[in-house]
């Protein structure tokens, strides 16, 4: 069982889960009603049995300093706070020792200490807010009513949902005022979204940060930040650790990794960057790549302001290209380069006319 104090409240909640709501156990739903998911209360397990004298057990789990212990049970998430201080207040107002619910109990301190009788049934399956979870479809119907208990809260502060019914946020997400999610967006973990940003259809969004005015667009990022201003897609990857700065533009089948990525640069399509650290203002061209391991290790790279790195690059870590540098299309990059310099790192254009080598070349106009 699970001890907390609320108001000087002793909860006592059996500690077995039987499932999963989101990231949270249907258990640790049940606490999140409770105390608005802070999990920072101390844990105490107890083996308590049902249909059996508990009397010794739960004196064991109490704290006599506490006026009341409530039981609850962890499938039976949808119970709320209002309905458990209603039961506490009767149970005051009544002057009475104990008060069963449908699903749980709710006993004076104090009467726990002086009964050897207490005897507490086992309940049948319940409806309701004491709804039980017994298997996955239970499971299934429980994780809709909570999805739209969290959708609520933030519609009424001001976040623009679009679609109930195909928007899925966490219970630790905290999205801002005049933020837009459109349809089909899973919103995950501790995420963190500020005001006026519009989450496009289509996202996959866990422990990360949004900024102002920033655009998601059918992309997946995970423990990454992006800046006020910035746009985010369609179909980026920004894996774990990669920061964006302000008024970037992060676009199609870009991959991110362990990067830093400054003010108002762009990497608009088809480039990874990996464990790398980009100025402000710079250009990546389509088809970048930034090489980071040798088979052994993983290296990093630098690159200062202004720079503009040409379509096709390579940029093999480790390496620093300082600012203003240019970097020419095709350059495959394995040394660094001076501030205003232009590199190029490829072979020579050759043409060799009247070529046929061992090469198939189709008849010209119906030739044999």
């Amino acid at each position: 069982m699970i001890d907390f104090e609320i108001n000087g409240i002793v909860l006592r909640v059996k500690s077995k889960a039987l499932g999963e709501l989101g990231d949270i156990s249907v258990l640790g739903r049940t606490l999140s009603d409770w105390v608005g998911g802070a999990f920072d209360v101390p844990f105490k397990c107890v083996d308590f049995a049902r249909a059996v004298n508990a009397a010794e057990k739960l004196r064991a789990a109490a704290d006599r300093n506490k006026p009341v212990t409530v039981v609850l049970y962890c499938d039976t998430p949808l119970v709320t706070a209002k309905t458990l201080a209603a039961a506490v207040k009767k149970l005051r107002d009544d002057n009475i020792n104990a008060l069963r619910l449908p699903r749980g109990f709710v006993f004076k301190t104090d009467y726990l200490f002086d009964t050897d009788a207490l005897f507490l049934q086992s309940e049948e399956p319940t409806d309701g807010e004491f709804k039980t979870v017994t298997d996955a479809e239970s499971l299934s119907g429980v994780t809709d009513v909570l999805k739209k208990r969290i959708l609520r809260y933030h519609a009424s502060n001001g976040v623009r949902i679009a679609d109930f019914n195909n928007t899925y946020i966490d219970c630790d997400a905290v999205i801002a005022r005049d933020v837009t999610i459109e349809p089909y967006n899973f919103i995950k973990g501790k995420t963190v979204i500020k005001e006026g940003a519009h989450i496009l259809p289509g996202n996959y969004i866990e422990n990360s940060i949004i900024g102002e005015r920033a655009q998601i667009d059918s992309s997946r990022l995970y423990m990454s930040s992006v800046g006020m201003d910035t746009h985010v897609g369609p179909f980026a990857y920004l894996r774990p650790d990669s920061v964006v700065g302000a008024a970037c533009r992060i676009g199609d089948f870009v991959e991110l990794k362990n990067c830093i990525i400054g003010d108002g640069t762009k990497v608009s399509h088809l480039t990874y960057i990996g464990d790398a650290q980009l100025g402000n203002d710079c250009n990546v061209g389509c088809g970048v790549v930034f090489a980071n391991y040798d088979g052994r290790n993983k290296y990093r790279s630098v690159v200062g302001n202004r720079v503009f790195i040409g379509s096709n690059a390579n940029i093999v870590a480790p390496v620093a290209i300082a600012d203003r540098a240019f970097i020419a299309a095709g350059s495959t990059i394995t040394k660094g380069v001076p501030k205003q310099a232009l590199a190029i790192a490829r072979a020579r254009q050759s043409v060799i006319n009247n070529w046929s080598g061992n090469v198939y070349a189709p008849p010209i106009d119906g030739q044999d």
